[in-house]
């Protein structure tokens, strides 16, 4: 029995002096922070005060509540900060995101579809010109060939009608011819002469009035069966001139129907080419009108990727900042926490008016 209750003396007086060390133990790590500072000067003035001890502990356990009240607040408004930063980063890189597309469709756009189209119907504008030049000079060309042709169709015409004019001459006197004067025979000389200056070529009989002449011209006219040969030469000639001239008038006619049906032709076309300048013209200035929208858009859309990387630059950073003082923040907390907790459990212990502090 006297073993047993050594023991039971032992084992207090271990416990005692553990309880003692682990106290001072206590008051170290409150002394080595400041709100462990701050509890053990309360203590000290609740002790000069000699207040009671629940009145301690009730404001240390109110100290630890607001602590893990300050730990909750922290948690929350730092999730809510993070929501937030979550959904603007998600709102202004999807901005972001269609102005890069924008950005690169309309780069496509102007460089694969408008600039080429531009220069397409640029192309096709100048060939147009070209060719209603070519049109004009065509018109100008066949109108003046048209009138050097109804220059020679005039020029023969008149040439025609004088050689009608001394055929006509030497018939009647050729005709009138029997016994002729000298006078007669002088004049009718002359216009025989006159005849067969003329050109030939276009008549059938033209050589054999030509012989006939320079016979007629080489005696003095007193064979009648030569006068008569004569006449009747000279009336086939004139028959002949007057069927060329009627050939050569309808020929003109037919020159003038082909020269206008040209000149309706090439107006026609040329109608054409400037209905098709005016109609490329319109596309082309569409097409501008369009490659200028297109490239102000563009700016604007590049304007606006730089503003939406810059917000999300700056939101960022923001947000790290943020971070570092959440973290710091919930990290001293933490840390008040086991020294308040501490400072309360050391008030509560048993032995607490037998600790020196």
């Amino acid at each position: 029995m006297k073993i047993v209750l050594l023991l039971c003396m032992m084992v207090a007086v271990s416990f005692g002096i553990s309880s003692k060390l682990s106290h001072a133990k206590k008051l170290e790590e409150l002394h080595g922070s400041k709100l462990g500072r701050t509890i053990l000067n309360l203590v000290n003035l609740h002790s000069s005060v000699q207040g009671p001890i629940s009145e301690l502990i009730e404001a240390i356990e109110e100290l630890i509540a607001d602590i893990n009240t300050n730990i909750d607040e922290v948690e929350y408004k730092f999730q809510v900060r993070t929501n937030e930063h979550n959904s603007y980063v998600a709102q202004v890189g999807q901005q972001l995101q269609d102005a890069e597309q924008d950005i690169a469709r309309m780069i496509d756009v102007i460089d694969n579809l408008l600039i080429p189209r531009r220069d397409q119907i640029r192309n096709k504008i100048e060939s147009l010109i070209e060719y209603d030049e070519f049109n004009r000079k065509n018109v100008d060309e066949t109108t003046l060939l048209r009138e050097q042709e109804h220059e020679a169709y005039l020029q023969q015409i008149e040439e025609d009608n004088d050689a009608l004019d001394a055929i006509d001459d030497a018939i009647n006197l050729v005709s009138s011819l029997s016994n002729p004067s000298l006078l007669q025979i002088k004049n009718i000389k002359f216009t025989l002469k006159r005849l067969s200056s003329k050109q030939w070529n276009r008549v059938h009989q033209g050589p054999m009035v030509q012989a006939l002449l320079q016979i007629a011209l080489n005696q003095n006219f007193s064979d009648q069966g030569i006068l008569k040969q004569i006449v009747d030469a000279l009336n086939e000639f004139r028959n002949q001139v007057v069927d060329a001239m009627n050939s050569l008038t309808k020929q003109e006619q037919v020159n003038i129907e082909e020269f206008e049906e040209r000149l309706e032709q090439l107006d026609e076309e040329h109608r054409e080419f400037q209905r098709q300048i005016n109609q490329s013209q319109v596309e082309l200035d569409a097409t501008n009108q369009k490659l200028e929208d297109c490239n102000q858009f563009l700016v604007q859309r590049q304007a606006d990727r730089l503003q939406y990387q810059s917000q999300l630059d700056l939101e960022n950073e923001t947000y790290a900042v943020d971070t570092d003082i959440y973290t710091q923040t919930a990290n001293e907390l933490q840390r008040e926490l086991p020294i308040a907790e501490q400072g309360l459990s050391l008030i509560k212990s048993a032995d607490f008016s037998d600790i020196k502090i």
